[in-house]
């Protein structure tokens, strides 16, 4: 009793020493992988931020250069001499003219612009607000040789908008009277609160404009509250608005905010996002690993206890009745039923004549097993790596609003991998293996705009049962070693053929091919085990094709004089004599 006590200690003390190691070097990954995550996604806010801030820079800039290139344009310069034209007719059609030129370069801008011209010389006036007039005391009052924020009336309404006035000739910026040309740009916030609300709609943040003074544009569906308490950590002096990525808690929430600096119009791009939010994900697979820990460790302890009440009485109950046989007494008989692998067991005890082939038996059965658990390793070991790839495609699809291209891509995505985490079975007929491999290309096709591909294969062959996984890696080379380094159309064909029982499958590219050197190279690598320093994908693919069929099956290769590479996996089914 003692020594049974003792080895169900034992195994439970195992399950926990196991277990302990595990745990304490995931919290160790766990905390350099969040530490490296927050640098990361700090770096990659502050970089989607300065990127929008750069785009508006660069929106307005070009708007300063339109209106020094309006200022200095001599067709723009006729209009202060249009009073000196005689006809009534011919100062109309230059008016016009000019006109027509400013609706140009508001149409070939992203914004939606007011240019407007004044001559106070002669009080000739050019806008493309068609509801304004010329009024020099108007524009005194905005005179702005800078981008300013103020209140404006356009087409009789009081719109907040930006605006900056260049005067020509320089000079005469404070006697707006005697000046030659002046030309005032301005466009409304909307098309900046346009901008923030489209940025929102991509991210997690709450993005917006702000000023020094304490002014703001806000996104429609802006958090005041949230704008207005961190006005105050920057007047306070807790926030750096010079372009920082700094750290806060509100409300009892820590933040990330991010400043970028928008130096033409002398304003800043503030976003800030809860840091529990982006590290969300990370948290949740944390509190999951742990929850799987004790769950694992509870169904540790059940299988030791039925290890114990299923394995370890039986053997000693067993044990027992051997000693009975060796001491000569042959009449001993097992009579208890424990209705598991032991009946069997017990049942042959009592059955002498029969041991012989009880063990027999048992030793196929662990062959099997043996080879299965083989397959098994080896089917694991093929897993293909482009799962973060894909995600970062399907990222950038969805921020440029490719929603079919998006769909397209979840979804082939999606066939691939309840495909390849199917463990319950570890064969699949070959059109499961090709509809695999079609997703699989498809997917690539995002990534390889070059690449195109055709499947040709019998319809007798597509029944045909097949080692899990066998073609996956054969093309996955095709495309990353062949097409993916080619300049030209790409193309992977896949054909089979059928005859006598033997079956053949050929993996085809016109890719950048082999050398005669390194395709010798790579047939004497299969011939040994992989180590650290080579690739395990087609050493696999060759021992699985032996187990599956025998040694009757080969995977072989040959240059193409074309260009590429053609990849042939041979077998004989099992009951053609």
């Amino acid at each position: 009793m003692r020594l049974r006590e003792n080895t169900f200690a034992k195994i439970i003390t195992l399950i926990v020493l196991l277990l302990i190691p595990i745990i304490l070097l995931y919290t160790l990954s766990m905390r350099t992988s969040m530490q490296v995550i927050e640098e990361e996604v700090y770096s990659l806010q502050k970089k989607d931020i300065v990127f929008l801030a750069d785009e508006i820079n660069k929106s307005v800039t070009t708007l300063t250069s339109l209106g020094f290139l309006l200022s200095e344009d001599i067709h723009i310069q006729k209009l202060q001499t249009l009073h000196l034209i005689e006809s009534a007719y011919e100062r109309n059609d230059e008016r016009l003219r000019i006109m027509e030129r400013l609706r140009l370069l508001n149409v070939s801008q992203r914004w939606d612009t007011q240019y407007s011209i004044l001559a106070p010389a002669n009080k000739e006036f050019v806008s493309t607000n068609t509801y304004l007039s010329y009024d020099l005391d108007s524009v005194k009052k905005l005179l702005a040789p800078n981008w300013t924020y103020q209140e404006m009336v356009t087409q009789n309404i009081l719109q907040q908008r930006f605006v900056r006035h260049i005067v020509k000739p320089k000079s005469k910026l404070l006697d707006l009277d005697r000046a030659g040309i002046i030309v005032e740009i301005s466009f409304p916030e909307e098309h900046i609160i346009k901008d923030l609300d489209t940025f929102k709609a991509t991210g997690k943040g709450d993005p917006f404009l702000y000023h020094v003074d304490g002014e703001t544009i806000r996104n429609k569906s802006a958090n005041a509250e949230m704008i207005e308490s961190i006005h105050q950590l920057v007047l306070e002096g807790k926030l750096n608005a010079n372009g920082s990525n700094d750290t806060v808690s509100l409300g009892g929430t820590k933040y990330l905010v991010t400043f970028a600096p928008i130096h033409t119009l002398d304003w800043y791009l503030v976003d800030y996002v809860p840091i529990e939010a982006m590290l969300k994900p990370i948290i949740k697979t944390q509190v999951l690993f742990y929850v799987s820990v004790v769950l694992l460790l509870i169904l540790g302890l059940l299988a030791a206890y039925l290890l114990y009440r299923n394995v370890q009485r039986p053997i000693s109950l067993l044990i027992r009745n051997v000693k009975r046989l060796q001491e000569g007494n042959y009449s001993t008989r097992i009579t208890v039923n424990p209705k598991n692998e032991f009946s069997y067991l017990f049942a042959r005890f009592n059955d002498m004549a029969a041991e012989t082939e009880k063990l027999i038996e048992k030793v196929y059965v662990e062959e099997l097993r043996r080879r299965e658990a083989n397959v098994k390793q080896l089917q694991s070991q093929i897993n293909p790596h482009f799962l973060y790839n894909c995600f970062a495609l399907i990222r950038s699809l969805a921020r440029l609003d490719k929603k079919e291209s998006v769909m397209m891509m979840s979804m082939h995505l999606a066939k691939y991998y309840r495909y390849t985490t199917r463990v319950e079975k570890l064969t699949s007929t070959l059109k499961e293996e090709l509809q695999l491999l079609e997703s699989y290309l498809e997917i690539q096709r995002f990534h390889i705009q070059h690449m195109n591909y055709s499947i040709d294969v019998p319809d007798s062959m597509l029944k045909l049962e097949l080692p899990r996984l066998l073609l996956q890696p054969i093309v996955e080379n095709a495309v990353l070693h062949g097409i993916e380094q080619f300049d030209g159309d790409g193309l992977i064909t896949i054909t089979g053929e059928s005859s006598n029982g033997w079956h053949s499958l050929i993996v085809q590219d016109n890719g950048v091919g082999m050398s005669e050197e390194a395709l010798q190279e790579l047939e004497r690598e299969l011939m040994n085990v992989p180590d650290d320093h080579t690739g395990c994908a087609l050493w696999n693919i060759k021992q699985r094709m032996l187990l599956q069929f025998g040694p009757s099956s080969s995977l072989s290769f040959v240059r193409r004089e074309a260009g590429g590479l053609t990849v042939k996996l041979t077998w004989q089914e099992r009951n053609v004599s």
